[in-house]
């Protein structure tokens, strides 16, 4: 039976703070978008297959729950005949299933799956969290289940589970789709019990180490070039997720280029400053990801867009634009009044 926790909604949100008219056609598709819907169906006896949800009293494989896309057609048959052919299958009295084929992901696994458990805790009862066994290989993912006192086991990659009881929750929308309770809720869940009570000032860029796409072709400019603001440069795959949280708590101004790392907004305090370095070819859902964030939890949002080698964010690499990166952090500096020492 489904169950309907928050109902679909249309949120209007304002422009990027430097907002330039000619990139219209980046932001376009969201100045107003949808809160999606988030419901859950109580299900009995059925079975994790194929890393998806199988019920064989109904012959219904609920792929739209464990896979953004679905699944094809051969994937289905392949479904059914594991679960013929599997042979035992370990039973689990009562679990519930939030993740997804993306969900090993920094970006995917805080805003998507975590969510998808605390908006269904209140139909929870002794119930486990199942994940696929390579999660394992994240330590994020572990750490936050850890911090978060969420009971869970894994399961490998081609054996079957009998569970007597899921719950099984709705995906978050589609990227980038948010519910900013939720967001809210999971950032005041994971604050950590000795973090710092203080006013945030530190003023953080976050640096990638090379990568297959994504990375900044003129780094030691940029870096040359927030330093003279006072901007403290950061890898922040070195840090574990407590020690992100930390930082992050302790940051009034993030800048980072289009990735993972900007989901560290999440740990910030509200109306704190965000620069973003995108592509000027930007375009389509995906990009707006960490836009649509900062709207959602209440950050002045800042962009710069900057030559791409490709026209898939996701695909390029990016050449910095050094005199747009120069005015975005005077006026960003100006705003927050703080000891941005700046150059011309």
């Amino acid at each position: 039976m489904k169950k309907i926790i928050f109902q679909k909604s249309t949120v209007q949100r304002a422009k990027p703070l430097n907002f330039n008219p000619s990139d219209d056609h980046i932001f376009k598709r969201y100045w107003i978008s949808n809160r999606p819907e988030c419901h859950i169906l109580n299900l009995k006896e059925v079975y994790v297959v194929n890393k998806t949800i199988f019920s064989p009293h109904t012959l219904t494989i609920f792929e739209r729950y464990s896979h953004v896309n679905g699944i094809s057609f051969v994937g289905k048959l392949k479904t059914i005949f594991m679960f013929f052919f599997n042979g035992k299958k370990r039973r689990i009295n009562k679990a519930v299933w939030i993740h997804d084929n993306f969900s090993n992901n920094y970006y995917h696994w805080l805003t998507e799956c975590l969510p998808r458990f605390l908006f269904a805790q209140g139909e929870l009862n002794d119930h486990i969290v199942i994940i696929p066994e390579k999660f394992k290989n994240y330590s994020f993912i572990l750490e936050s289940l850890q911090l978060l006192n969420i009971e869970y086991t894994f399961f490998k990659n081609r054996e079957s589970l009998f569970v007597s009881e899921l719950v099984l929750t709705s995906l978050i929308g589609r990227v980038p789709e948010y519910r900013p309770e939720l967001l809210i809720m999971l950032r005041n869940k994971l604050k950590i019990p000795d973090q710092p009570n203080q006013v945030p000032s530190r003023m953080i860029y976050i640096r990638r180490k090379p990568a297959k796409a994504r990375n900044i072709l003129n780094d030691l400019e940029v870096v040359k070039a927030i330093e003279e603001f006072g901007i403290e440069s950061h890898f922040f795959e070195e840090y574990s997720l407590k020690e992100q949280m930390l930082l992050m708590s302790e940051t009034v101004f993030l800048v980072s280029i289009h990735g993972a790392g900007l989901t560290n907004m999440l740990f910030m305090h509200q109306n704190s400053y965000i620069l973003e370095f995108r592509n000027e070819f930007d375009e389509g859902f995906s990009p707006n990801c960490y836009f649509n964030m900062a709207s959602e939890l209440n950050m002045k949002y800042y962009y710069t867009t900057n030559k791409g080698t490709a026209p898939k964010t996701n695909q390029a690499d990016y050449e910095i634009d050094i005199i747009k990166l120069k005015d975005a952090l005077r006026e960003i500096c100006s705003e927050i009044q703080t000891d941005c020492r700046g150059s011309s």
